[in-house]
């Protein structure tokens, strides 16, 4: 049994857990686990986006015998550094903590990183090769679970922020998200040829390439996609990757490709920037998701002729939150007109956010 600890976006990376790797059962709002049906787990890990950490289950525990147990586990560890995480109820103290270390150093040398027992900076345990213990309810128990994998949290950073060619006015979709939208649209296969026809700065794109898929891109503004291609050379360079890509300029409306693709993955134009810390007339947002709609379904329309049967749509359909109503852009029943099926949406937003992006799967009918 193993236990996924989920990114900001609990949902989504849920979601995307389940589309790579298999069902999962919530146990805390941040935590699932994964039965035998997960068996994979392990190898699709650096594939994941949303998957922050992944402990591996030890031991199930009462409460009467959790630090008995825990102090075991600890000492069997070879591990010089260790950390203890509580994602329960259970009181664990830094008394409690420093007393477990003097039991363990009568058996062998070790040093707690921390003894608090939660908030542990995962960079700092992945860099110092800690050996974490996580504490999970289970009903009227508790789940011992050591973590054995963690995110590269560097090496997503660095394809945001050391990219040759940023915008700040494009790019703003977060590497992660950008991950677990393309594997939402390829369903964890690798090969698959992914097109984005909003690329902007390549982000999408990236993500796609990271998991050896075959990539095109468009935009209609030709320095954004000179930029993107200079994005993904750079990217091809630094991570030694030999899966193919491709940019040109074209209006998402009018792609200008001569094959048909598995999957289209993007985040569109989202109109102009509106500052939630300004009033915003109703009126004004409701033209803005007018115009928005008006393009979404011109570009729907036409990617039905070159996206393959079956293949999916994985794109941000943006809606307006303001104090009394919601303004929508494209509904459901539209994307159902122009030829695909709706899987689900899920939205992504930060909380009291007046723009609320909905990731929407579609599939090609």
């Amino acid at each position: 049994m193993y236990y996924a600890f989920l990114g900001h976006q609990p949902d989504l990376s849920r979601l995307e857990l389940e589309t790579l790797v298999g069902e999962t059962t919530r146990i805390t709002p941040e935590v699932v686990s994964i039965g035998e049906e997960g068996h994979n787990l392990m190898e699709r890990a650096d594939d994941l986006g949303g998957t922050t950490k992944i402990a591996r289950f030890r031991l199930k525990v009462g409460e009467d015998k959790l630090l008995e147990n825990l102090q075991t586990l600890i000492e069997e560890s070879s591990a010089k550094n260790v950390a203890v995480s509580n994602y329960s109820s259970f009181k664990l103290d830094p008394s409690s903590l420093y007393k477990m270390k003097e039991g363990v150093l009568t058996v062998r040398k070790v040093r707690f990183v921390s003894f608090d027992d939660f908030g542990h900076e995962l960079l700092m345990l992945k860099k110092k090769h800690v050996a974490e213990f996580n504490i999970i309810p289970l009903e009227d128990e508790y789940i011992l679970a050591e973590t054995v994998w963690i995110y590269d949290g560097l090496s997503f950073a660095a394809r945001d922020r050391k990219k040759p060619y940023q915008d700040i006015k494009r790019g703003m979709l977060p590497p992660k998200i950008a991950r677990i939208m393309v594997n939402l649209g390829t369903m964890g296969e690798k090969g698959k040829t992914i097109y984005d026809p909003f690329c902007g700065t390549g982000t999408v794109l990236a993500e796609a390439m990271m998991v050896a898929c075959r990539t095109l891109g468009s935009d209609l503004d030709s320095f954004a996609v000179k930029g993107t291609l200079d994005n993904l050379e750079w990217l091809k360079t630094r991570y030694n990757l030999g899966t193919e890509y491709y940019a040109s300029v074209a209006d998402a409306t009018h792609p200008v490709l001569t094959e048909l693709v598995d999957a289209i993955v993007t985040e569109p134009l989202m109109g102009p920037l509106i500052d939630s810390r300004k009033v915003v007339s109703p009126q004004k947002v409701a033209n803005i998701a007018k115009g928005l709609d008006k393009l979404y379904r011109g570009s729907l329309k036409a990617w039905t002729k070159i996206l393959k049967k079956g293949g999916r749509v994985v794109m941000i359909i943006p809606e307006f939150r303001l104090k009394d109503r919601t303004i929508k852009t494209t509904l459901v029943d539209t994307m159902r007109s122009l030829g695909y099926n709706h899987i689900l949406s899920v939205p992504y937003h930060k909380p009291n956010a007046l723009v609320v992006r909905n990731i929407t799967i579609l599939e090609r009918a």
